[in-house]
């Protein structure tokens, strides 16, 4: 009878191929995968990460009108706007969205900055 071991387990896996152990590797998140969505109270719960495809549109929309001032948007919902971050999240914290997008406005025309 062997003795199966975690490492003697991790000896035979250093001996696959990397292709294999991708393999493997792949396999083993799947299965875990699984067992989280199987047992969510067992688990902390993740925390959903907002879809900023609304805010992007509205600062290509808007980037003329706005451009070289900070922005926080919840969505397509501008909550606040002007030159100073701070006030900008100030008011975004006030206004209790959850995890708004808070983004200082490019100017669309502006030659591209190209570094020093």
């Amino acid at each position: 009878m062997s003795n199966i071991t975690v490492e003697n387990i991790l000896k035979q896996i250093e001996e696959l191929p990397f292709f294999e152990q991708r393999q493997l590797s792949n396999l083993l998140n799947d299965k875990l995968s699984k067992t989280k969505k199987e047992s969510p109270g067992k688990l902390l719960p993740s925390i959903p990460m907002p879809d900023y495809t609304d805010a992007m549109q509205w600062l290509i929309d808007n980037a003329r009108e706005y451009a070289g001032q900070w922005v926080a948007l919840d969505g397509a919902r501008l909550i606040a706007h002007g030159h100073d971050h701070r006030e900008v999240y100030a008011a975004a914290n006030a206004d209790g969205a959850y995890l708004p997008l808070i983004e200082l406005v490019e100017d669309p025309d502006a030659p591209p900055f190209a570094g020093f």
